[in-house]
């Protein structure tokens, strides 16, 4: 709803109204809109499903409401971008049935290998898709890796591997999807206390937000043309074993340098060649 514009309070305290109201409507139909509380009360954050239509229910009700007079063009303009997400074909897959079909612990199960079963990686294929759908599902994988993590008390360990991370949290601040950056950088800055870690993938690190760069730990630095990029990577390593890095603009293919935590030493490596039947594409 807020993708490529500023939040606005009114709005985003609209629906911390509303929401709970459409979840307490979906958990108990018959119950009108009046919320409970205490121990069970629901809140925007909780984790129960509610229904579009009774969001924009309760948002007609609000602008119907005479001490609402002042706040209906907020509540206009948040309704017409709801209804607008709801009919975009690119959101159909959420919103093409009335019923739901699946539950959090199958969806959990699947996405984060919850037993895995032998195979603990999951792949996410998100070229060609808009850039505003691949922003939001990096953001909600972010959170949830996160939240697992931290829920499981450390008896679950994450690695979430972020390909074109300049993408997701660039340099300038202005760019990009501002809950993507903030759920990326909630990992980056406290997600090893939990068992939850993040890597990033970039062909551009001088496009790359500096505030995660500085949470890496480990590098592993390919061909770098671009004397921008080499810069980054020279800032990162120890001055003793900086002359390494004269060669990153002239390597081979598979070869890197890596240097941090998770090695002994800085140090020129080359990754092992994998069979035809395991490269991507192939």
């Amino acid at each position: 709803l807020f993708r490529g514009r500023e939040t606005v309070p009114e709005e985003v305290d609209a629906l911390r109204d509303l929401i709970p109201a459409a979840k307490n409507l979906y958990r108990n139909p018959n119950s009108g809109t009046y919320l409970r509380r205490g121990s069970d009360a629901l809140t925007a954050d909780t984790p129960v499903p509610y229904r579009i239509v009774d969001l924009i229910k309760q948002i007609d009700e609000r602008m119907g409401l005479l001490e609402s007079k002042n706040d209906r063009p907020t509540l206009k303009s948040l309704k017409t971008r709801i209804e607008s997400a709801a009919s975009d074909p690119r959101y159909r897959f959420m919103f093409n049935s009335r019923l739901i079909e699946d539950t959090i612990h199958e969806t959990i199960g699947n996405i984060f290998r919850v037993p895995h079963h032998g195979r603990p990686v999951t792949c996410f294929e998100m070229a060609g898709m808009p850039s505003e759908v691949v922003n939001s599902v990096c953001s909600v994988l972010a959170r949830l890796a996160f939240d697992l993590a931290l829920w499981s008390e450390g008896r679950l360990r994450l690695l979430l591997l972020c390909e074109e991370a300049h993408r997701y949290m660039p340099a300038d601040p202005r760019l990009g999807f501002a809950p993507t950056r903030h759920a990326l950088s909630r990992i980056a800055k406290e997600g090893r206390k939990y068992g939850c870690y993040l890597g990033i993938v970039t062909q551009r690190p001088g496009e790359l937000d500096p505030t995660i760069l500085s949470q890496c730990s480990t590098f592993f630095a390919m061909r770098l043309a671009n004397e921008q990029d080499q810069a980054i990577i020279r800032s990162a390593i120890a001055d003793s074993s900086a002359s390494t890095l004269a060669f990153l603009s002239s390597m081979g293919q598979r070869e890197a340098i890596a240097f941090g935590e998770g090695v002994a030493t800085t140090m020129r490596m080359k990754f092992e060649k994998l069979s035809e039947g395991l490269i991507p594409g192939t």
